[in-house]
């Protein structure tokens, strides 16, 4: 089993119960002869590698889902809301409160309404009242990382048998504060999964009942990388005090991947490469975070940036002075391309080959120390004309030289 950090008993032996990754408690699979006006209780653990980052507990009582979610990142928060349904199970209304447990961040609080055409959301966040107006036909909100809600969307649309077993829908969806909806892809997969895209082409994949109810859920192939067991119970409050303790004594878990840079004067060129840097978390990197045959945002969120005042040479191409973007496509455990792309200001999955520059090779290898965070450098030769650019994340090292011009 993997490593749950400084949780309570009840949530512990919960999660020893699930059956691996992604899969169902014993305790908690629900029967799917549960009556719809009885109540209807679950959770879920989120982990990203050895870390738990959430977790969920909800009760389903005919027309309505209330839940509790503790989140770890970046700071401890709690969440609490409110959903009623329609009668063919559509979310008519939501109301959502989460609060930061140590600090002065203000607390937010939305109120969602959605008709059959439309939808609107009074959100207060940071000190702001805003009300959204959406037009649309069949909104539904979104929440990250609560999958009840994903579960009530999933129940919904199997229910109205509009996913067939090889038929995908397009589920519009109203996040917290978005400016517009976005489209989500809901997938039938045989008879006990189903796959949801949202935000990157990716999707997770669930295991799930004959009710669409989720029994586990897995994201390793998108930018979150997350897991999510169904446990029999979670006590969300013990869990949140716990990490808010961390919290308090300079443990926070912190951003996910934070933003940072690296800067280096070569040359007469001056160069920088400005990136996010997620961290290994207990996970193999290269050929499981970092897949085989799969261009890699080298990095995590937004696309990796790199800028040089001076032309320079890589494997090869003249680059000229200017900003790109870096990908990585590794084939093999000591062979990889690195991408030089024309294409600047994109989100990390937005990846398009027609703007590549060049792709030059890598040196791969392995080194003795673990890098726990994703980290860059740019390393002068000794000659002065030039220098490699490293990158590394857990035992593996890519290595490009350049030369400038």
């Amino acid at each position: 089993m993997r490593s749950l950090l400084l949780l309570p008993l009840a949530l512990t032996a919960a999660a020893c119960a699930t059956a691996g990754s992604g899969g169902a408690s014993a305790a908690g699979s629900p029967a799917s002869s549960v009556a719809s006006d009885a109540p209807e209780r679950g959770a879920f653990v989120v982990r990203l590698g050895a870390d738990t980052i959430a977790v969920e507990r909800y009760t389903r009582t005919g027309n309505r889902i209330e839940g509790d979610e503790a989140l770890r990142t970046p700071a401890t928060s709690l969440r609490h809301y409110v959903a009623t349904l329609g009668p063919d199970g559509t979310i008519t209304e939501l109301t959502y409160d989460a609060r930061r447990l140590v600090g002065s961040l203000p607390p937010t609080h939305a109120e969602m309404r959605f008709g059959a055409d439309s939808a609107s959301v009074r959100l207060q966040a940071g000190g702001r009242d805003t009300t959204l107006r959406y037009a649309a036909a069949g909104l539904t909100p979104y929440v990250n990382f609560s999958y009840a809600l994903m579960e009530s969307m999933i129940m919904r649309q199997l229910r109205a048998g509009s996913a067939g077993s090889a038929d995908s829908i397009a589920v519009p969806l109203v996040a917290l504060g978005a400016p517009q909806p976005v489209i989500g892809t809901l997938r039938r997969v045989g008879s006990d999964s189903a796959t949801f895209a949202v935000f990157e082409p990716t999707p997770y994949r669930a295991r799930i009942d004959s009710r669409g109810r989720i029994l586990g859920l897995q994201g390793l192939g998108t930018t979150q990388k997350v897991v999510v067991d169904r446990v029999s119970d979670v006590d969300v409050q013990a869990t949140a005090t716990a990490w808010a303790q961390r919290d308090s004594s300079g443990q926070a878990f912190g951003i996910l991947s934070p933003t940072d840079s690296v800067r280096a004067a070569v040359g007469g060129a001056q160069l920088s490469v400005v990136y996010s840097r997620p961290a290994r978390r207990g996970r193999t990197i290269l050929g499981e975070v970092v897949p085989y045959g799969q261009v890699w945002r080298t990095g995590a969120n937004a696309a990796t940036m790199f800028t040089t005042s001076r032309d320079l040479v890589i494997g090869g191409t003249t680059v000229p002075a200017g900003s790109y973007t870096l990908w990585t496509l590794p084939s093999s455990a000591t062979a990889a391309k690195f991408i030089i792309n024309r294409q600047t200001g994109q989100w990390g999955t937005d990846y398009d080959a027609a703007k590549d520059l060049a792709r030059v090779d890598a040196a791969v290898s392995t080194i003795p120390t673990p890098a726990d965070r994703f980290t860059f450098a740019i390393e002068p030769n000794a000659g002065g004309n030039g220098g490699t650019i490293r990158y590394m994340w857990g035992n593996t090292q890519f290595a490009v030289p350049f030369t400038v011009k």
